[in-house]
């Protein structure tokens, strides 16, 4: 949408500005709030929702020049940003320098890959913050955040649409929405900033009984185990193979395992469908090992 290339026709090739007392510098590609006083009501909502003492190690995705991560720096143990736009990794780490600020890297990456990485290097972050464009975060990143398993998500949104799509998503993988706020960064139009907090859920055992009988309680519920989504995450983490919920279907019907009436079966009776390969068949059966189905 905004080319390739650039020419500075007059004047410096980039943008400075003063935000939650500290000096930044955007070049022409990068993003950048336009409501300064607003940004950052927004901003220190954030940082109070992540409930920083110090010590956390922070992942900020989709970080941009690293306004909110450097905020964060401040209060945290460690911040780790990652951004997809070159430009935009190149001002946050000059911007990290220009306020000397030690405990911040940055990675040029998208969101999913970057918080991939770090899962593979052993970095396990007690909050990750999230500020996606308006597409808001995809399924597979969302997969990926629940299983390096922090304490609390802190979602920034200028979206409401699909921050409630992926809320939903959250809660399927158990966190929980604790609290929402909307800033008003756009007077007089129908756009708003929203930053809520997702909490990790954990049972209270002083507060939960469960009492039954073995003899009377239905085992085959059981069986089901994960779902195909956390499956595919599994095997794209582990392996960095793709696999299709046909795949999954084929490995788990040759388990035994129950995928539901008519799962992915053609309507066309003549219908070639093509089966899981040797790899993937083995990294699927592994999930399952995995996730105790099998």
């Amino acid at each position: 949408i905004l080319g390739d290339s650039y020419r500075t026709l007059w004047g410096q090739d980039f943008l400075s500005d003063t935000l939650c007392g500290s000096d930044f510098r955007l070049s022409v590609p990068s993003f950048y709030q336009v409501n300064p006083d607003q940004t950052e009501v927004l901003y220190g909502k954030a940082v109070e929702l992540a409930q920083l003492t110090g010590t956390e190690t922070v992942l900020d995705l989709y970080c941009g020049i690293g306004t909110i991560s450097l905020v964060m720096a401040r209060q945290a143990g460690m911040v780790w940003g990652a951004e997809v736009v070159p430009q935009a990794v190149d001002d946050a780490i000059q911007n990290a320098r220009r306020s000397c600020i030690e405990n911040a890297r940055f990675l040029c990456a998208d969101a999913g890959e970057a918080a991939r990485q770090l899962a593979r290097e052993g970095v396990r972050p007690d909050v990750i913050c999230v500020d996606p464009p308006r597409k808001g975060l995809a399924e597979d990143v969302v997969a990926t955040i629940a299983q390096m398993a922090p304490q609390r998500v802190v979602y920034v949104s200028c979206d409401p649409a699909t921050l409630g799509r992926d809320v939903k998503r959250f809660a399927a993988l158990g966190y929980k929405l604790d609290t929402a706020t909307a800033v008003d960064l756009f007077p007089r139009t129908v756009h708003v900033e929203t930053v809520v907090l997702l909490s990790k859920g954990e049972i209270d055992s002083k507060k939960v009984r469960v009492e039954f009988s073995l003899e009377d309680m239905d085992m085959s519920g059981f069986q089901k185990g994960a779902t195909y989504e956390q499956i595919k995450a599994y095997v794209l983490e582990k392996y960095g193979l793709k696999v299709s919920s046909l795949y999954i279907s084929q490995v788990k019907r040759k388990c035994g395992l129950d995928v539901g009436q008519n799962y992915n079966l053609s309507k066309k009776e003549d219908a070639k469908v093509p089966q899981c390969p040797p790899e993937k068949e083995a990294a699927i059966m592994e999930a399952l090992k995995h996730f105790h189905m099998v």
